[in-house]
């Protein structure tokens, strides 16, 4: 059965296709060609056969599966195993294996990019969740990050993070060369040194 314009019903079709790229969250890129029919009778121009949306669903299903077979291989490559992280989240022997061969729900996908985007969040799921061991993980990972995001722009840099029950003590010193700022900036986002020192 041929296709047929759906506001006018004629089937003089033209088709043509355009390329375009799907992607998925830590998955491989897929390209594909989206079909475009043009009704030469009264000009509509759509997907009339429905064959985007087939293609965009089962491209998707396949990176999806690709996406955790990328996650578990980066946290492989960084010492986490995966019987730790089953263990951790209290999840049944076996079950990143079973996501690898397909076998996973949309909970299961998000749970595993949020260990893939955090992985520090199984040493608090291994705590039990303890808020404070929350909290201190949570501030490290802080520090590290702002450390590295100043650490091309600085000459010197000294952390000290100290732990204790019940409190978290951080003090910070950057020192930050500014020769990428122009004479004419009146309030640059760092002055010539930039020195933070707080306490938490």
């Amino acid at each position: 059965m041929s296709t047929l314009c759906p506001v006018c019903g004629s089937d003089e079709l033209k088709k043509t296709t355009h390329k375009h790229t799907l992607t998925v969250i830590y998955g491989n890129p897929s390209e594909y060609n989206e079909v475009i029919e043009k009704c030469l009778t009264c000009e509509e121009s759509g997907d009339f056969s429905d064959v985007n949306d087939e293609t965009i669903t089962q491209l998707t299903n396949i990176a999806k599966k690709q996406s955790i077979t990328n996650m578990v291989e980066y946290l492989s490559n960084h010492n986490i195993k995966m019987s730790y992280m089953e263990r951790s989240l209290e999840l049944p022997a076996r079950t990143v294996a079973r996501w690898k061969n397909g076998d996973y729900s949309a909970a299961s996908l998000a749970l595993l990019r949020i260990i893939r985007t955090y992985p520090w969040i199984l040493e608090v799921a291994d705590d039990h969740f303890n808020e404070s061991i929350a909290y201190s993980r949570l501030v490290e990972e802080a520090v590290h990050v702002i450390k590295h995001t100043l650490t091309s722009n600085a000459q010197q840099t000294q952390m000290h993070i100290l732990l204790s029950e019940g409190s978290i003590d951080v003090h910070a010193k950057f020192q930050i060369n500014n020769t990428y700022f122009s004479p004419e900036s009146l309030t640059p986002k760092l002055e010539n040194m930039l020195v933070i020192e707080s306490n938490i």
